[in-house]
């Protein structure tokens, strides 16, 4: 997203534009005599996560194991030939 900046002096009468911007997903640079002094960021909100037995169940649901494997798959990869 493009950021865009707002110098201290402005910030306080764009601030509900700033943080509309913010909530939107852009980053927002405040500065002082032209340098960057803050910058404002957008949080991400991840769901929290889940530990792995959770996981695994819910693949369980998902995923069809028997289409996941395939006996062929390794039939190639062991070296028989002698003194390997």
């Amino acid at each position: 997203m493009i950021n865009k900046q707002y110098s201290i002096t402005q910030a306080p009468n764009y601030w509900a534009d700033i943080m509309k911007r913010v909530e939107q997903g852009y980053s927002i640079k405040l500065t002082r005599h032209s340098e960057v002094v803050a910058m404002l960021v957008p949080t991400h909100h991840e769901k929290p996560q889940q530990n792995f037995w959770q996981a695994l169940q819910i693949f369980h649901q998902q995923a069809d194991i028997a289409d996941l494997y395939d006996e062929d798959i390794f039939s190639n990869v062991r070296d028989c030939s002698p003194m390997r």
